[in-house]
């Protein structure tokens, strides 16, 4: 690295000449070569602000608000994620395919939680039901599990968002039939930064609980403009 460059970007404190006929307190010379290079560090040290991310979204009232809640409690289970997305900084794939880190772009929590924490709650709203998290379940109550295994979590700047996940959904002590799905939801982006990106990311994830919310209540899992549907099978007792 060029020390020239160096010496512009932190200039060492300039050392003061000797006076004669002064005598210096033996001790003072360390403690202010100290605090000169403290300060020096410090002016180096200075970085960009972190700013702090979440996938759920802002509140907003249940579906069926006014009616009566589910006749079960759901369990969303711990969410798996690639190690590759699964970082505390948000990784931006950008034009040309590179991943980038962005260090002072970071998520709330780690992003497992984040995502477990975000369809629990667009799946409560969708169905009026409670968490498990929330409400400790008595013997024998009815429970809806959630499993999800997220292969692909894309943020493309300026492009779109992805989100490619495998996801169970069975019934626990309660009649329905659980399901083995595999969905790709794609959410496009119209702007630059990482505001976009991040709403983008939240609406497919209430896009993907959407669908399995459909899958607990009993519908055919379907596909829309931006959920795709890979296929889907019935989960043996």
């Amino acid at each position: 690295m060029n020390r020239r460059l160096l010496g512009r970007v932190c200039p060492s404190s300039p050392s003061t000449p000797s006076q004669p006929g002064r005598t210096r307190a033996p001790r003072l010379r360390p403690v202010l070569a100290l605090a000169a290079v403290s300060a020096a560090l410090a002016g180096c040290g200075a970085s960009a602000p972190v700013h702090y991310y979440t996938l759920q979204g802002p509140a907003a009232p249940a579906a069926g608000a006014g009616a009566a809640g589910a006749a079960y409690l759901i369990d969303v289970q711990p969410v798996s994620i690639t190690t590759q997305a699964d970082q505390p900084q948000l990784m931006v794939r950008t034009g040309d395919g590179s991943l980038s880190a962005l260090y002072s772009e970071r998520w709330s929590s780690p992003l497992g939680d984040e995502l477990r924490g975000a369809l629990s709650d667009a799946l409560k709203r969708e169905l009026g039901a409670l968490d498990v998290q929330m409400v400790k379940p008595g013997p024998g109550a009815a429970v809806w599990r959630v499993q999800t295994d997220v292969q692909r979590f894309e943020l493309v700047s300026g492009s779109m968002a992805q989100l490619d996940a495998t996801w169970r959904v069975r019934p626990v002590n309660t009649k329905g039939a659980g399901l083995l799905c595999r969905s790709v939801v794609t959410e496009t982006v119209a702007e630059e930064g990482v505001p976009a990106l991040i709403a983008a990311q939240q609406r497919a994830v209430a896009a993907l609980a959407g669908t399995m919310a459909s899958a607990i209540r009993g519908q055919a899992p379907a596909g829309s403009a931006g959920v795709q549907m890979l296929g889907c099978s019935a989960l043996k007792d």
